[in-house]
This record gives C-alpha cells, structure tokens and sequence, in this order.
C-alpha cells in the first residue's frame, strides 16, 4: 500500500468520524428541540388548569391547591404594586 492510498484511508476514516458527529449534533439538537416542545405544553397546561380554576374548578390535589393559592397571592400583590405605581405616578404629575 502506498502513501497515497494511506492518506485516502485516513481521509475517509476522518470523513466518517466528521459525518458522525454531525449526525450526532443533529441528534442532540432534535432532542432539544423535543425538550422544549414538552416545556411548553406543560406551561399550556398549567394555564389552562389555572383558568379552569378560576372558573370554579375544583382540584383535590393538595399540591396543586397550594400552586393555585401561590398564584392568587401573587395576582393580589401585583394589584398592590400596581397601585403604588399609579400613587407614584400622581405625585410626579403634582
């Protein structure tokens, strides 16, 4: 085997392992693209169980009781800021 036909095997040895890392990196990007498709779903179905809770839906999970009740004190918080900022708001207009 010449010198030649060496360099032609170590190219194609290097071209195989160069196409399977890309495959693999394709692989690894799928996978989190399919992560954050799963993210999203559960971000939409909390939603809508908390909407379903706003409407009188009534949960027996504990946990998610005090998720939902976690959620209802941050709404009445926000209210509260959200009248400092208006007060605040009065006073730089006076």
């Amino acid at each position: 085997m010449g010198l030649m036909d060496q360099l032609k095997q170590g190219f194609d040895k290097v071209d195989d392992k160069l196409g399977t890392v890309v495959d693999g990196g394709r692989a690894e990007v799928d996978i989190n693209k399919e992560e954050v498709k799963i993210v999203e779903n559960t971000r939409d179905i909390g939603k809508k169980m908390v909407e379903a809770m706003d409407n009188g839906l009534n949960v027996e999970d504990e946990s998610i009781k005090e998720l939902y009740n976690k959620i209802l004190e941050s709404r009445k918080k926000i209210e509260e800021l959200k009248g400092q900022q208006e007060e605040y708001k009065k006073k730089l207009n006076e």
